[in-house]
């Protein structure tokens, strides 16, 4: 191992790893020094993931049991020499003239224009042209020098890209010079002996090691980004900007991480299943779906999905959280996302949640629940914080829209919602986690362990339903329960959403084919089954609708006047935004109707207008 002497730090001349930053001040009054080293917050990242190994935060030790290290020194271990490079392209020489201390070898004088490319990106590189080639660097384990070496680049995209989406492969690049490269490289083999017990699985190299490691490698990456984040913070990990003992320091930093490990909320106790009535006391009789989701054997092993079909009326949410609560308390899930199609459907369910969610959890226990919509921070009723507000992330000077993606993170709660055990939000914060966004796999490791509950899927349109299917298929696949609620559904619609579910368990189950009759009715499918069930329908939503056509705006208009007049509440829904203004600058100006009794609503209002509104027609309509 090469050593650094005392005499050769001092030599101007020669670049050791000492003369590479890693963080800056950045506007920060307080937070130790001018810089941090890279060297020390590489360190500080690694400390924070051993330790979430060792805690299991978020379920990392769970991941690498699945991967074969059941150890959790030994899976600690590797996580934190993993998170070691998660910054190795921030020794390019591109990034370190971003900014050029003084008290640093790299002066003034060796800046130069270089092609714009992220500290991501020239990490990847680094490995690829150049790290993968030290033999010297790499863990031990059985397999050949070339299929360990197969094996760790499976692994850098997942350190390296830790900005929310995969670094880029790139063939040629002169952003590192010679000593650049070295240094990197006596950091890695300095900091290599930290970790002794690493061993990599030899069966990571076979078909079955490589297909799940790119299975949880979704998971294990938004982790190295709560770590980076979190060892980014100031508030655990001061600046330092001189040379110590690398041992020392880590010694140091792990102490500094146990504190920083505290932002993480502590995993909440589930509490039994103890009948309809702790959820929900004002029931007395159980509707016939909510009892049938008592009496639905829900034993069998691997996730299932439940779709739930009945009238307006039938008690559709509390058989759906019956069912969740009966899931989680059998140790099937440890919480529940609940998505709705629109912000106002989601405050309403989050009112009710409020009064229910935490019958879920023993009262020992601190359970969240959060609500996640575009508009959440205007909520008044929304108060909960996940996080600690002073952590804003790990603000890079080449990575320009960085630090607002990661100040949202922890601003807002849209991607905690999905952390929290209880999260309540719009359906399109969970069906990001299947789409090509910034931060998609934060998304995926909240939906990790939970229920997918969501709720109206008839309104989904078919661009929704096809991400839809994708986010069940991966609900399944990482064997996560869904349960899906509709007024009603064509038989294309539900052979869909089996389908989906049955990709994700690799089972061949078909949805059942209904008689026109067959309503209202209840779907359960297991990796091995399908079941159907018959449900009866509650006398009292029991009813008749009688459709009748009206086939000009002004039958419509003489309709509302008439209904008005006789004390009646009538809606009308029109199919734009601008077609409801006509109308009602219509029905304003015949005079029939006062306009103390007209209300229009749509997503064009201020939202603190919309808000006012909405709880004026709720309170109007029910």
């Amino acid at each position: 191992m090469r050593k650094y002497p005392l005499s050769l730090l001092k030599d101007k001349n020669i670049v050791t790893f000492f003369d590479f930053w890693g963080k800056t001040r950045r506007g920060e009054k307080d937070g130790g020094d001018d810089y941090h080293l890279l060297c020390w917050h590489s360190l500080d990242v690694a400390a924070m993931g051993y330790l979430m190994v060792k805690r299991n935060c978020f379920g990392l030790a769970d991941y690498f049991r699945q991967l074969g290290i059941s150890d959790k020194e030994q899976a600690a271990q590797f996580f934190a020499w993993l998170l070691c490079w998660h910054d190795i392209g921030k020794f390019a020489r591109s990034f370190q003239q971003l900014y050029l201390p003084p008290e640093l070898k790299i002066q003034e004088g060796a800046r130069k224009n270089y092609e714009k490319i992220s500290h991501s990106t020239l990490g990847y590189w680094l490995w690829n042209h150049y790290l993968s080639e030290c033999q010297e660097l790499l863990p031990s384990s059985s397999l050949s020098p070339r299929k360990l070496r197969r094996v760790i680049e499976m692994w850098m995209p997942v350190t390296t890209g830790h900005h929310g989406r995969p670094p880029d492969r790139m063939d040629e690049l002169d952003n590192f010079l010679p000593e650049d490269k070295a240094a990197a490289r006596d950091f890695l083999l300095e900091i290599k002996p930290l970790f002794p017990l690493i061993e990599i699985p030899a069966f990571w190299d076979d078909d079955e090691g490589i297909e799940l490691i790119k299975h949880l490698s979704w998971y294990i990456s938004a982790t190295v980004v709560l770590a980076d984040w979190t060892g980014s913070s100031t508030r655990f990990f001061p600046r330092v900007a001189h040379p110590m003992d690398i041992k020392g320091y880590w010694q140091k930093t792990l102490i500094q991480a146990q504190n920083a490990l505290t932002v993480f909320p502590l995993k909440a106790k589930v509490a039994p299943f103890n009948g309809i009535n702790t959820l929900f006391p004002f029931i007395e009789n159980p509707t016939p779906l909510q009892q049938k989701v008592l009496d639905l054997d829900i034993s069998q092993q691997g996730p299932q999905l439940f779709i739930l079909e009945d009238v307006t009326g039938a008690g559709k949410t509390e058989a759906a959280l019956i069912l969740a609560h009966r899931l989680i308390a059998a140790g099937k899930a440890q919480g529940l996302f609940f998505g709705l199609p629109t912000m106002a459907t989601a405050n309403a369910m989050y009112d009710r949640l409020v009064k229910t969610w935490l019958a879920f959890y023993s009262p020992e226990s601190r359970p969240s629940l959060v609500l996640a919509h575009s508009a959440r921070t205007l909520m008044d009723r929304f108060n909960e914080s996940l996080w600690s507000g002073d952590l804003v992330g790990s603000e890079e000077p080449d990575e320009q829209t960085f630090s607002q993606g990661c100040a949202a993170w922890f601003a807002d709660s849209n991607k905690k919602a999905l952390l929290a055990e209880i999260g309540v939000g719009t359906l399109d914060q969970a069906m990001m986690a299947v789409m090509p966004f910034k931060h998609n796999n934060l998304r995926l490791l909240g939906l990790s362990n939970k229920i997918l509950l969501a709720d109206e899927i008839h309104a989904c349109d078919a661009y929704m339903s096809c991400i839809l299917e994708g986010l069940i298929e991966r609900q399944a696949r990482g064997g996560n329960s869904v349960i899906l609620l509709s007024a009603t559904l064509s038989q294309q619609q539900r052979d869909k959403l089996v389908a989906a579910f049955a990709r994700g368990t690799e089972g061949q189950q078909e949805a059942p084919f209904l008689e026109k009759d067959d309503y209202p009715w209840l779907t359960h499918v297991t990796k091995s089954d399908v079941n159907s069930h018959r449900v009866a329908t509650r006398k009292d939503v029991e009813r008749s609708v009688s459709v009748g056509w009206l086939h000009s705006e002004q039958e419509c208009i003489a309709r509302i006047e008439s209904a008005v007049s006789q004390g009646k509440c009538i809606a009308w829904i029109r199919n734009s935004v601008d077609d409801a203004i006509k109308v009602h600058r219509q029905l304003l100006a015949r005079g029939v109707i006062p306009a103390s009794s007209l209300s229009l609503f749509h997503s064009r209002f201020a939202f603190s207008d919309r808000q006012r509104i909405e709880t004026e027609t709720l309170a109007r309509f029910g």
